[in-house]
């Protein structure tokens, strides 16, 4: 496009060149068409440029749009597939503990065989359970056998491995790790961060996808597989986008998950990047939010200015959003508009050229018949200038339109030749009576004739003009010249013969009466408006007064209008202010209610507790009063036994002091307990005071905040009506400014209305007429002395009522002036 802007300028220049070296008729038709014709062919080069760069963008944007789709849906389907056998599983473990059925070690890992063989993408397939024995038998610790790990618990990894299958130890359970403990806090689908682990000795980067399993309503473990992430990598490098564009597969943390450039794997995209990272930003942020985003930036791999397309693609229930980005290269996908430009600047200059040469050497042909038609007539208006006593003839030897108008101006040059002679004799004798009539004097007459009708007409129009002269203004116009003369001194006492004047004398005799009439009454008005003025002037000053007083008052009331507002809006301010602590306070409390509900929750538990615990030593006492009893009968038999049964007599003893001890024992321990219950019960009775005072205290903060809100809401209803008295005022001192402005235009006009007056008493005076002098006028003066003194009082009133004005201080706050509602709607 700049290149055929280029070639328009340079051909416009070089017609400016060529129309300063001439001016003829046929250079500026030469200029117009090759104007018009560049103009147009480059308008249309334009044109088909505009639309071939548009096209070429909307179909390159619509290809990079679909590519990014169709391959982010594919993405996406892996990885749902891979979710969806994960939560297959995690279902198959729940309702075994739902069905309270133990599981089997053998068809468990046969089991995840079979789901390796049908999901090529799975690498590996685990499970990480909370409390041991819950699905499997447990072994001691550290048997080192097949799928158990050190604590003894059943805890296999099936994993791929040279095209068959192995079954390792996992690692023992941890909330720490994150496939445990990342799914225990989401409470639903969990996708690891990438990363890299070996596979047949080659490290693969993949990731894991970990689901929770829940009974009756509590956690018990995860579930989960870990899939290999090359296939994504293949993706990206088989897609071919143009010559030079590729794709790459970022996850939602910014990882680079495929890529054509095998080192940027693994690696997060602003760590690759070193220009454009805020772009890169960008789409991250957009695709947390589901959004996909394009952008411009010049590319790292092809190191050419690319489009991007990122388009956002969801994982699952996971609540991560990954990313399908598309480059193409521009110019590339513009690669055919390029090509049309090209095509339709060739062909614009070309279509130029041969239209220039054929206009070129038409024009030039013209030119030369344009030329000698020029001179001819150049000769002949010389001829006619009487430069030149004898026109020469134009010669064009041809039978076009311009040898028949050569032919055609050379007949019609003789024949006006021999009337400009005719024609001149006449004229001659018209000049000399024209300075006859010039002196005053109008007998003669044109006698000469001549062959043009119009100097014939011309002849005749005069002498009948002569005619006519003579009989509206006599023979002798000089008298009537200086009678009109006197009358330009001002002078109109002169005075002509009605008899030898003429018509135009006698009306002349009527002009001059009734110009005596019109000075008459001119001094008579003249006077009356000098007079009207005085008074007009004195009033218009009054007004003036007035209407710069009122604009005053009109700025004071607007200054204390603002002050108003603006302490109506401190006012709005701290109402928000008081509502937002209000709303924090009734959190606070409503913190406390619950704290006091656990409070007391808790107490319950602990009374349970202690009631168990009273029950148990109440067993233990009972056990304590019959080992006692069975002492004492152990002592009987042994004093019966004699000499044989004293050592059973000291062990009977010593299991009755025992049974004493414990009996104690059991007593200090359900004292103990009892006043524990007792506490608690305390405990339990304060805490539902306390939530009873909380629930007060939190309807009370509810209807202050009401309170609050309706302060809120009638202040900002005050700010906003006075903010429209404030536009009102604001409006009416406007209006007041234009009044007082009007006022002093129009003393202004009665300053000079009154200078008019005195200018046309003067002119009248200084005509000299008869009746001058008689003229009475009526006095105005009284009137204007009373007008003078009402301007005066009005004056001191204004004055006096101003000064009980009273204007507040910045620091003073304003307080409405009571008013009734007829007040307020007059104003």
């Amino acid at each position: 496009m700049l290149l055929l802007c280029d070639i328009i300028i340079y051909k416009l220049k070089r017609v400016e060149i060529i129309m300063k070296k001439s001016s003829s008729f046929g250079n500026k038709l030469l200029l117009q068409v090759l104007s018009v014709t560049i103009l147009a062919f480059g308008l249309t080069m334009f044109f088909v440029s505009k639309y071939s760069y548009e096209t070429a963008q909307d179909d390159a944007e619509q290809y990079v749009v679909e590519v990014a789709s169709k391959y982010a849906l594919e993405v996406q389907q892996d990885i749902t597939n891979s979710l969806t056998v994960t939560r297959m599983l995690a279902s198959k473990f729940e309702q075994a503990l739902q069905n309270e059925v133990r599981l089997h070690k053998k068809e468990t890992i046969e089991f995840f065989k079979s789901i390796l063989d049908h999901n090529p993408q799975i690498l590996g397939i685990w499970f990480k359970i909370k409390n041991k024995g819950q699905f499997f038998d447990t072994v001691p610790e550290n048997s080192d056998i097949e799928g158990y790990d050190k604590t003894g618990q059943f805890n296999p990894f099936v994993v791929r491995s040279e095209g068959s299958y192995k079954i390792q130890t996992g690692s023992v359970y941890s909330e720490q790790t994150e496939w445990i403990g990342g799914p225990k806090r989401t409470g639903k689908d969990y996708i690891t961060k990438p990363y890299l682990y070996p596979v047949n000795g080659v490290e693969v980067l993949m990731t894991t996808l970990a689901v929770p399993m829940y009974f009756k309503g509590e956690f018990v473990g995860t579930i989960g597989v870990d899939i290999t992430l090359d296939t994504f990598a293949d993706m990206t490098k088989r897609i071919k986008v143009y010559e030079s564009g590729y794709t790459f597969i970022l996850d939602h943390n910014g990882i680079m998950l495929g890529h054509p450039t095998k080192e940027f794997l693994g690696k997060h995209i602003l760590d690759i990047v070193k220009e454009g990272r805020d772009s890169y930003k960008k789409s991250l942020e957009f695709a947390k939010e589901g959004k996909d985003y394009t952008f411009n930036k010049v590319s790292t791999v092809s190191n050419l200015e690319s489009y991007y397309y990122s388009k956002s693609f969801k994982i699952g229930n996971t609540g991560n959003y990954w990313s399908f980005i598309v480059t193409a290269p521009v110019d590339e996908y513009l690669a055919p508009a390029f090509f049309i430009r090209n095509f339709s600047i060739i062909a614009g200059i070309l279509g130029l050229l041969i239209i220039a040469v054929v206009i070129y050497f038409s024009i030039r042909k013209l030119n030369k018949n344009l030329s000698s038609i020029s001179l001819g007539l150049d000769d002949f208006f010389e001829y006619l200038n009487k430069k030149s006593s004898n026109p020469k003839e134009i010669i064009i030897n041809s039978n076009d339109e311009f040898g028949v108008m050569a032919k055609s101006i050379n007949s019609n040059v003789k024949t006006i030749q021999k009337s400009i002679e005719e024609d001149n004799t006449l004229i001659e004798e018209v000049k000399d009576i024209v300075n006859t009539v010039g002196k005053g004097h109008l007998e003669k007459r044109i006698q000469n004739s001549t062959s043009t009708d119009s100097l014939n007409e011309l002849k005749r129009l005069l002498n009948d003009m002569l005619n006519n002269l003579e009989a509206l203004v006599g023979k002798d116009l000089n008298k009537i010249s200086e009678t009109l003369e006197k009358y330009s001194n001002r002078d109109f006492t002169a005075k002509l013969d009605s008899s030898s004047c003429g018509k135009i004398g006698n009306e002349i005799i009527q002009m001059n009466k009734m110009i005596t009439h019109m000075l008459q009454g001119s001094q008579n008005d003249g006077q009356a408006l000098q007079d009207s003025s005085k008074e007009l002037t004195s009033n218009v000053k009054t007004l003036s007064n007035n209407a710069t007083s009122q604009a005053s008052s009109l700025e004071e009331t607007a200054a204390s209008i603002d002050e108003i507002t603006s302490n109506i809006e401190q006012t709005s301010q701290k109402a928000q202010e008081m509502l937002n602590i209000s709303n924090e306070t009734r959190d606070s409390a409503s913190q406390g209610k619950d704290l006091a509900n656990n409070t007391a929750s808790s107490m319950d538990d602990i009374n349970e507790q202690t009631q168990s615990i009273a029950e148990a030593i109440t067993v233990i006492d009972q056990i304590a009063f019959q080992t006692n009893i069975l002492s004492l009968n152990a002592a009987v038999e042994a004093a019966t036994a004699g000499e044989a049964g004293k050592g059973f007599a000291v062990v009977a003893q010593e299991v009755r002091n025992l049974a004493s001890r414990s009996a104690e024992a059991a007593k200090e321990i359900k004292e103990l307990v009892e006043n524990a219950t007792l506490k608690a019960n305390n405990g339990k009775n304060i805490s539902s005071k306390m939530i009873e005072g909380f629930i007060q205290l939190e309807e009370k903060i509810l209807n202050t905040s009401k309170l609050i809100d309706d302060v809120t809401n009638a202040a900002k209803e005050q700010s906003i009506g006075m903010t429209q008295i404030a536009d009102a005022v604001s409006q009416l001192d406007q209006f007041t400014q234009e009044n007082a402005a009007i006022a002093d235009k129009t003393n202004d006009i009665a300053q000079k209305t009154n200078s008019i007056a005195l200018e046309v008493v003067e002119n009248v005076n200084k005509n000299n007429f008869d009746g001058k002098g008689k003229v009475e006028v009526k006095s105005n003066e009284k009137k204007i002395e009373n007008v003078d003194k009402k301007e005066e009082e009005i004056k001191s009133n204004f004055t006096s009522s101003t000064a009980k004005k009273h204007v507040p201080k910045s620091s003073e706050p304003i307080k409405a002036q009571p008013s009734n509602d007829d007040e307020w709607e007059s104003f």
